[in-house]
């Protein structure tokens, strides 16, 4: 239901904020794109004013075209909730995948609905065209530079064109002034203005931080902003409890302190227990009444420094002083955030001392006792419980051997309990029945194409074996089957642990599967086994084991691709020589008729192409495909030279046709590949063969505007005036197309460029109806009669009103052409452009005295 009174607040708050908005180069070329597009998507990095701006823009168009602001859209159904058709309104879309890292969920509900969102930039048109009442609809996105260039993204296209990345556009020495001005008193500002030399992308929110602080630490500040906030939280901790407090609840409670809590109203218990357990570490206690009074207070003074309120709850004004909190006071109380912080936090910002590096050793809370390992391991137990998999399975220290052998041997320790929640995961897999600790968990989406571990942070997958095959870590796996773990588990892409392994080559991962028994015959749901996968991907070595423990060379996927088919089409001239030591059956064909040669002839793989031919293989050099496509056909549709070429020296039949009578020269013509159609004509290809429908090479390359190509053919004897079965003549093919340099070349070589197709139509009566201008000025030129009908009695200037070329319309009448000339039912060219709807067409025909 639209909550009016939230987004209210919500603007209320931009508005103070507002206040102090500095306009920059950046944010005029966000507001003239969308002024253009109506839709933006702002790109930049992590605190250089994406959101001011974005808020900045919808407050104006606010106020300066009455829009509704719709100011918190986390989803696309609150768009298309609350979009009002009969309203002006604008929707933003901060952080649009997602604050710290991307969210998978996020990036599922996005992909699947950006195209019905977008499409609402067109309603005030559809609306008007329907006379309804209409209102124009604006889209302001902002998300990181980091989460546009994920590979995840790509997910999203159609939005990419809406693209407006702000730093093309840095901040200038003015525009750094006057924003700094707007925080510290005019006597700093002298010494400060030359010292200011930060990064320009964190400059916003440098000037926030700054606002009351003194020069010198506003000089400290600029100097290095990470540490700057460590150090100021950590004299927080000595200096002001109350703060410091309040700073840790917010880190540990997700970045989000509801004032509620003060007043005992808890939305999930852990709320309670992390209120209690951190008011106990600071001797608070948890129900002084006096204290949550001075905290409420404290939140005031804190709002504006390091927090903001948002409704009824407060959060850090920025995700990177989070992030710094976070460290700060996770170290600080490591066993309670180790027990409470998100499942995220867990997996990606602690380290054991142990594996701690130069370059991590700032960003991560250290943990440096054994006592401290046993309770982060056991809040990993905790979070499996929960159904939560990636804190254990995705968890940025597995990258270290003596972190995985720590891991294993508490696992090996409490072997019972890990069983115990493997067959949980297991029961879960089998019934797909949601269990309690499993609630309000949504499907998750296809996950083998993930990059990175922190894609799988949203990802509700809860398949153990699987997600530790996908990471690719041996021992995890072995330690996993001892726990009892079904080894041939599937997800809901019908995947094995083993079929992921292999797709992705992890060879140790793949051979402790094999020698735990895993069923190497078990295929996805698209029928590809795990050898077809290693072939696919080129993994030699994997193909080789799989081979060993005797899988199945002949199982084929849902299009009938063998592991040599398939492997033979992708290139990977080891696989293919580690199969054909095995195969014995070479007359394989997938469900397209496609055999070994053909496969490696369509990808241009000549390598692979060579080997086959040396292994039995050279017998189907001219075995075609269902479509009656040789491989010699298929290579030179695709450009593939080399191949071509190789074909050819194997005395490949040059003049074996498809199925509609198309020759190799046909096909390399019409695709424009130049090279190969000198190679074939070199090699006496037949230059005037028809296929079924009548045309040449020459009328397929000047239909297609290859003119080099038709140049050639020209040159080597291609005769110009062969018709196809429509009496179209090569030069009539180019006038239809547009192809002036095709169309000038055929004349000069005599072609006959007057005559007629079929039904009587003339080059000039293609040109005209087409558009062609410049075509049209050419024959009118050389002499072609401006006024023959085609059967119809319908004239070059009549067709030319009918398709309201106005340019042609105008040049055909200066030339001569009558404006009352009718067809065979009597139509004249003003009836035409006035049942077009051709108001310049018809003013101009009027003029001239049309009736």
């Amino acid at each position: 239901m639209y909550n009016s009174e939230k987004h209210d607040q919500h603007i209320d708050n931009w508005r103070k904020d507002d206040e102090k908005f500095i306009e920059t180069e950046a944010s005029k070329n966000v507001e003239e794109q969308l002024i253009k597009d109506k839709c933006v998507l702002v790109v930049g990095r992590s605190g250089n004013g994406k959101s001011s701006i974005i808020r900045h823009l919808a407050l104006s168009i606010q106020a300066e075209m009455c829009y509704q602001i719709i100011p918190t859209v986390k989803s696309p159904s609150d768009i298309l909730e609350f979009n009002n058709q009969t309203r002006n309104q604008i929707f933003i879309i901060d952080d649009l995948l997602g604050k710290d890292m991307i969210n998978a969920q996020a990036v599922d509900e996005w992909s699947a609905q950006i195209d019905e969102v977008l499409m609402l930039l067109n309603t005030d048109s559809r609306c008007k065209t329907e006379k309804k009442p209409v209102g124009n609809v604006k889209f302001l996105f902002a998300t990181g530079v980091d989460f546009y260039n994920d590979s995840m993204f790509q997910r999203l296209n159609p939005i990419k064109k809406y693209v407006c990345d702000i730093s093309n556009w840095p901040l200038n020495d003015q525009e750094k002034l006057a924003m700094i001005r707007n925080y510290i008193s005019p006597e700093s500002e002298s010494k400060l203005t030359k010292k200011l030399n930060s990064d320009e992308a964190y400059f916003p929110l440098l000037c926030k931080i700054a606002e009351g602080r003194t020069a010198e630490q506003i000089i400290r500040l600029f100097s290095n902003l990470n540490d700057f906030i460590k150090q100021d939280l950590l004299a927080l901790k000595e200096t002001n409890n109350l703060k410091f407090c309040i700073i840790t609840l917010c880190a540990i409670l997700n970045n989000n302190f509801k004032e509620d809590l003060l007043n005992d109203v808890y939305d999930f218990d852990t709320e309670r227990q992390i209120f209690e357990n951190i008011s106990m570490e600071f001797n608070f206690g948890s129900q002084k009444e006096p204290v949550k009074g001075k905290i409420r207070e404290q939140l005031k003074n804190l709002e504006g420094m390091y927090l903001a309120k948002t409704e009824n709850y407060y959060h850090f004004i920025h995700s990177k002083v989070y992030r710094i909190a976070v460290l700060v006071c996770g170290q600080t109380f490591i066993h309670n955030f180790i027990k409470f912080i998100r499942s995220s936090y867990i997996a990606e910002r602690f380290c054991f001392k142990s594996i701690i590096t130069e370059s991590n050793q700032d960003s991560v809370i250290m943990i440096d006792d054994e006592n401290t390992e046993k309770r982060y391991f056991d809040r990993l137990m905790a979070d499996l419980e929960q159904g939560v998999t990636y804190s254990t399975f995705h968890n940025s220290q597995l990258r270290s051997e003596s972190y995985r052998e720590k891991f294993c041997l508490y696992c090996q320790n409490r072997k019972q309990k890990v069983s115990e929640l493997l067959k949980h995961f297991n029961a879960y897999s089998e019934t797909h029945t949601k269990k309690v600790s499993f609630e309000n968990m949504e499907d998750y989406e296809d996950y083998i194409d993930f990059e990175k571990q922190n894609h799988f942070s949203s990802h509700k997958m809860r398949k153990p074996l699987i997600e530790s095959a996908w990471e690719g870590y041996a021992d995890i796996i072995q330690m996993l089957l001892d726990s009892g773990c079904n080894i041939n588990e599937i997800d809901k892409f019908g995947r094995t642990a083993l079929c992921v392994a292999c797709f992705l080559g992890h060879d140790d991962v793949v051979d402790v599967l094999l020698r735990n028994n895993a069923n190497h015959s078990l295929c996805d749901q698209s029928g590809q086994s795990p050898l077809f996968l290693a072939s696919r991907e080129g993994y030699h070595k994997i193909v080789q084991v799989l081979i060993q423990n005797s899988a199945d060379l002949n199982l084929c996927n849902d299009n009938g691709d063998s592991p040599l088919l398939i492997a033979s089409s992708e290139g990977h001239l080891w696989t293919v020589q580690t199969l054909l030591r095995e195969v014995q059956d070479f007359s394989k064909c997938n469900n397209l008729g496609q055999t070994p040669v053909f496969l490696a002839s369509m990808n241009g793989r000549t390598d692979v192409l060579k080997y086959l031919f040396s292994s039995h293989f050279s017998e189907y050099i001219s075995k075609p495909d269902n479509e009656g496509r040789s491989p010699l056909f298929i290579a030179c549709m695709g450009g593939h030279h080399t191949v071509v070429q190789f074909l050819l020296e194997n005395q490949a039949d040059i003049s074996q046709c498809d199925w509609s009578k198309r020759s190799p020269l046909f096909i390399a013509s019409a695709e424009g590949h130049a090279k190969i159609v000198k190679l074939l004509v070199q090699n006496n290809a037949n230059i005037n063969h028809c296929d079924e429908e009548g045309m040449t090479p020459l009328f397929i390359a000047a239909e297609k505007g290859r003119t080099e190509i038709a140049s050639f053919l020209i040159d080597s004897g291609a005769n110009i005036n062969i018709t196809d079965n429509k009496r179209r003549s090569p030069f009539y093919a180019a006038c239809r197309r547009g192809f002036i340099s095709i169309v000038q070349l055929l004349q000069e070589h005599n072609a006959r460029t007057f005559e007629c197709n079929k039904w009587g139509g003339s080059a000039l009566f293609a040109a005209c109806r087409e558009g062609h201008f410049d075509i049209v000025k050419f024959l009118i030129h050389i002499g072609a009669n401006i006024s023959t009908p085609d059967c119809n009695g319908t004239t070059p200037l009549l067709v030319a009103c009918e398709n309201g070329n106005t340019e042609i319309v105008k040049f055909l009448i200066n030339s001569g052409a009558n404006v009352n000339d009718c067809d065979n039912d009597k139509k004249t060219p003003l009836n035409a452009a006035i049942a077009g709807g051709f108001t310049d067409v018809r003013e101009l025909l009027l003029n001239k005295g049309a009736l």
